[in-house]
């Protein structure tokens, strides 16, 4: 039954492309033949008779009443489906495929160089759809050879794709009649050139560098109601760093802090200027990562100051370079952390063991530092925390902090330095900057019952960073 409808569908496919051209007598053959095989060649030699339109449209007319008659109430009951794939070469423009002619002609030396017939390469693993792709072929083997006529393209032509899933080797066309020049015997070597490759060291060093200059103005009038004094303030600082990180397992971070400041005052008979901030100051760190975020580190911490100092109205020299100098060096663990987008940063030192070491130059000052008198130099041994942090709070207000503890386990000094820049433009920043300090290792100032000790400034100036 199926090969009954296929062949009718096909001789209607065929006939409509050909009207003009369709008998009677091909689709009444077409309809009642039950088994197509491959026809003689010398049947495609018979010639069709000729008839005149009127009756070939006739005859065609009448083929295609008995046609709806016989399927108006058919209804397919089969497994498989018309809409097959398979079928979809019977159904399309007449096309000639070279696959059907030579699986029935037996040529064995036959290649497959199209879509259409190509078994090892679509219809491999389906075994079930083999007994369908036979009728295709036997049908279009039957049009080719006893109706030649009504092919009107070849698939060299118009090339049908392949179904969706299935994919289709691809081979390259190649004509043989193409000249291709011979390649001489002792060819000329090709000289090809070298291209310039520049290899560059990567570079494990981080170099930076903060300079800024603060000036701090204040005018009272001689008849200002509440009293007071006209003074000036000015401070310059430089901080430069030098950070290697070789991104595995070394690190080795050094800080250079540089803060000078100066201050006048009116009522101040003996100096014309006074330091109101000192520091020179080196940090030293090596670390060796253990996990993530923590480091076996050694760090060595010294500082001291650049100018004398004095207190108003007094010639008296509390403080000096090297007066006094102290340095720390200390072992333990650091942790580092940053935020993914960079605004927040900190590190914690962890020192179980540290070594102090404070040296002052002048006699005079031996005691006033927790130094025996007439000494210059004083060893002790204790425990440190350090910790510092960078936090951009908004996008023009940095925060940065360094906090200090040491301990040799009779006496502490803690320290935390705070300075808040809050950016105006490029160039411009104004200020703040917090000091409490506590230290109960020297001696309170006559009048004093506190060993707490304070220091702020706000200031307006220029802020470059390199």
């Amino acid at each position: 039954m199926i090969r009954r409808y296929l062949l009718l569908i096909i001789a209607f496919s065929c006939t409509m492309s050909n009207l003009a051209q369709v008998t009677l007598h091909d689709l009444d053959t077409l309809r009642t033949d039950t088994s197509i095989v491959a026809v003689q060649p010398s049947e495609a030699s018979h010639a069709t008779p000729q008839r005149t339109p009127e009756e070939m449209l006739a005859e065609y007319s009448n083929a295609l009443h008995r046609t709806a008659l016989r399927f108006r109430n058919w209804r397919y009951t089969g497994g498989d489906t018309l809409s097959n794939p398979y079928y979809f070469y019977v159904f399309s423009s007449p096309t000639f495929y070279e696959g059907p002619m030579h699986q029935r002609l037996g040529r064995l030396s036959y290649k497959p160089q199209t879509t259409f017939g190509t078994r090892t390469s679509i219809y491999d693993g389906s075994l079930a759809q083999r007994p369908r792709l036979d009728m295709t072929e036997d049908a279009l083997a039957y049009i080719y050879t006893t109706r030649p006529w009504y092919v009107r393209h070849m698939d060299t032509e118009t090339m049908p794709s392949p179904t969706a899933g299935e994919q289709t080797p691809v081979r390259p066309h190649v004509n043989l009649t193409e000249k291709v020049e011979r390649t001489p015997e002792n060819p000329a070597p090709q000289i090809v050139e070298q291209p310039d490759i520049e290899v560059h060291r990567p570079n494990f060093w981080n170099l930076s560098a903060e300079a800024s200059f603060q000036l701090i103005q204040n005018y009272v009038s001689d008849n200002w109601y509440k009293g007071g004094e006209s003074n000036h303030s000015l401070l310059a600082s430089i901080i430069l760093q030098a950070n290697y990180n070789n991104k595995q397992k070394l690190r080795w971070d050094n800080k250079l802090e540089m803060k000078l400041g100066f201050q006048s005052s009116n009522s101040d008979e003996q100096h014309k200027y006074k330091t109101n901030s000192d520091l020179l100051r080196m940090t030293n760190e090596l670390g060796v990562k253990a996990t993530t975020h923590w480091y076996y580190s050694i760090m060595l911490q010294s500082w001291t100051q650049f100018y004398r100092g004095y207190k108003k109205n007094d010639t008296r020299v509390y403080s000096d370079f090297m007066s006094p100098f102290e340095s720390l060096l200390t072992f333990g663990m650091k942790f580092t952390t940053q935020s993914k987008n960079k605004r927040f940063s900190a590190n914690v030192n962890l020192s179980p063991l540290a070594v102090d070491f404070k040296y002052v130059d002048r006699l005079d000052l031996s005691t006033t530092y927790g130094l025996d008198e007439a000494h210059h130099t004083k060893w002790e041994y204790g425990s440190n925390i350090t910790a510092t942090l960078e936090w951009t709070l908004m996008t023009n207000v940095r925060w940065k902090s360094r906090f200090y503890y040491y301990t040799n386990y009779r006496k502490a000094q803690v320290e935390w330095e705070n300075t808040f820049d809050l950016t105006i433009n490029k160039y411009l920043t104004t200020q703040l900057f917090l000091y409490p300090r506590f230290d109960d290792s020297v001696k309170r100032k006559e009048g004093s019952n506190t060993y707490f000790q304070f220091k702020e400034y706000l200031s307006l100036g220029v802020k470059l960073n390199f």
